[in-house]
């Protein structure tokens, strides 16, 4: 029998089975090395920190949901009131008279397609920021020493070493915000102009350097 629980059986270090494993993951998560935010690499974007919201409540304790700390809000879900939505009694009310899930869903149906539209928008414009912070950081014009090209619309990433089709493969549309996970590495990757990238691909020298 374990010495925790002698109702348990004994599974390792005097211990029943579920206590043996809650000790196991706490001493993998405290030996897990933490990596040293100064190991970053400098242009590494820091992720935006979210402001903790206080409850109303208890402000000591910290926030759940609906402006409550988490005893209070499951306090509230089990207790039908005012405060309780009309859609599920059980969940508290947000917005007309609706809880939080449902009040999500009649807006997105209130007008789909102005969702959609504003989802479209704010994809094209995290695209067209990661795009030029890539051709900011591999120079803003074509790596070939007699192409002039600086236009953005008509740069692209080269793989130097032809791993390309590979890059791709592994990660699919995030090749850029690999790169630039990286820190924007220099070592295999050049910009080049549509035109230069199409001529250099299978190991062929690009005419520009045969012209020179």
């Amino acid at each position: 029998m374990a010495d925790c629980h002698p109702d348990r059986p004994h599974q390792a270090k005097g211990l029943c089975n579920l206590c043996y494993w809650k000790q196991y993951d706490r001493e993998r998560r405290e030996a897990r090395p933490r990596k040293d935010p100064n190991d970053y690499a400098p242009s590494y974007r820091v992720p935006p920190t979210k402001v903790a919201r206080i409850p109303g409540c208890h402000p000591e304790r910290k926030h759940c949901a609906v402006g409550m700390c988490g005893p209070c809000y499951q306090q509230a879900r089990r207790t039908a009131g005012p405060n309780n939505a009309t859609c599920h009694p059980d969940r508290p009310v947000l917005a007309r008279g609706l809880c939080h899930q449902c009040y999500r869903a009649r807006r997105y149906w209130d007008d789909p397609e102005q969702h959609r539209q504003a989802a479209r928008e704010s994809q094209a414009g995290t695209r067209k920021r990661l795009r030029d912070a890539l051709v900011e950081a591999y120079g803003g014009r074509c790596a070939c020493t007699n192409c002039p090209e600086t236009n953005p619309a008509f740069l692209t990433l080269d793989h130097i070493n032809g791993d390309g089709k590979a890059h791709r493969m592994k990660l699919g549309s995030h090749t850029y915000a690999d790169l630039r996970r990286q820190g924007w590495p220099k070592d295999g990757y050049r910009l080049l102009c549509w035109n230069c990238n199409a001529m250099t691909r299978f190991g062929r020298t690009c005419p520009h350097d045969e012209e020179g």
